[in-house]
């Protein structure tokens, strides 16, 4: 069986938790330092949405630095399916999440020029908030994608 880039227990597989947990937890300093981010429900939503990428990432972080240093094997279908299960309801859920925020953001700078007209809030923070959140769906997606074709390869 080859190896599968990002498959936990790997330095690859750390390198995409260690990225999610860095865009999760940017992403959260950018929002909660923005003025008037509580007003939209969909910006709370992503700050729900990156709370729970920020521990879950953190959790497999650990996980695999403890897997790489004691060069404990995380193959088995057991460990692999509570990974998959949890990757997918959060990717699912930071990508409906980034999805609304990156709407919203758009329509108060863009479409209605909110952000022009009321230069107390900090759509420039709101903008940083949503790419980083983006991101970070990307790595988690990247991973569960990883993830899952390790599991269909070890049921073959």
């Amino acid at each position: 069986m080859k190896d599968i880039m990002g498959i936990p227990g790997t330095l690859g597989g750390l390198a995409l938790r260690v990225s999610q947990f860095v865009c999760a937890a940017g992403s959260l300093a950018a929002m909660l330092s923005a003025y008037g981010f509580s007003n939209y429900s969909a910006f709370c939503y992503l700050v729900l949405q990156m709370t729970l990428q920020l521990i879950w990432s953190f959790i497999l972080v650990c996980i695999d630095i403890h897997s790489l240093k004691i060069n404990w094997d995380l193959r088995s279908t057991g460990n692999l399916w509570k990974y998959v299960i949890g990757d997918w309801i959060l990717a699912i859920g930071s990508l409906a999440a980034a999805s609304s925020a990156t709407a919203v953001a758009i329509l108060l700078a863009i479409d209605v020029e909110f952000c022009r007209v009321n230069p107390y809030l900090s759509c420039s923070r709101y903008k940083v908030f949503v790419i980083l959140a983006s991101m970070a769906w990307s790595f988690i997606a990247a991973s569960a994608g990883s993830t899952f074709w390790l599991l269909v390869s070890l049921s073959e």
